[in-house]
């Protein structure tokens, strides 16, 4: 009888081992996609909490007329011109009010500008302040609620719509 002292493998174990191989190969390239993609998801969401906090900080800024942001849009060709919003019942405007209706327009144009600029698709903000007090406090009767909203389509097939807003109630000073 023969004594067999072979060495090395047979094509059955390597056929086996490429398979292995192959299938996590292919795990391995599937993660990457889905990696790749939550990537992007969360660059746009930082991206756009810049932008709302930024606006959310220049409100807060100018707190005492924080009423002039009611109803700011970035959609169309803007409505920075027509701001401020309309003076509400009981706010008497000062002798700066130009000067406020500068800084309002302003605020208006760059944030309007940072939000365009961000290149999501479909993106537009929107900022509406409301009296946030109680009809009897006289000091909590000027506290604003102010809700900073910014809305656009993520880049994935879906196209589905995401949106971030921040909120806090403004006391006067």
């Amino acid at each position: 009888m023969k004594v067999r002292n072979e060495k090395g493998f047979t094509l059955v174990e390597v056929l086996v081992s490429a398979a292995v191989l192959g299938v996590g190969v292919m795990g391995m390239a599937a993660m990457q996609g889905m990696a790749f993609t939550k990537n992007v998801d969360a660059n746009d969401l930082s991206v756009i909490t810049n932008i709302a906090s930024d606006m959310m900080e220049r409100i807060q800024a100018n707190r005492q007329y924080a009423w002039g942001y009611h109803n700011l849009q970035t959609v169309g060709p803007g409505n920075c011109a027509a701001l401020p919003a309309p003076t509400p019942s009981g706010v008497v405007p000062g002798s700066n009010f130009l000067n406020i209706t500068r800084v309002i327009q302003g605020d208006c144009t760059q944030w309007r500008t940072l939000v365009l600029a961000s290149n999501l698709n479909n993106v537009q903000g929107l900022v509406q302040v409301n009296s946030a007090g109680p009809p009897g406090n006289m000091v909590l009767q000027s506290a604003r609620q102010v809700v900073v909203q910014i809305q656009w389509n993520d880049r994935g097939p879906g196209q589905r719509l995401r949106t971030v807003a921040f909120q806090t109630t403004l006391v006067p000073e």
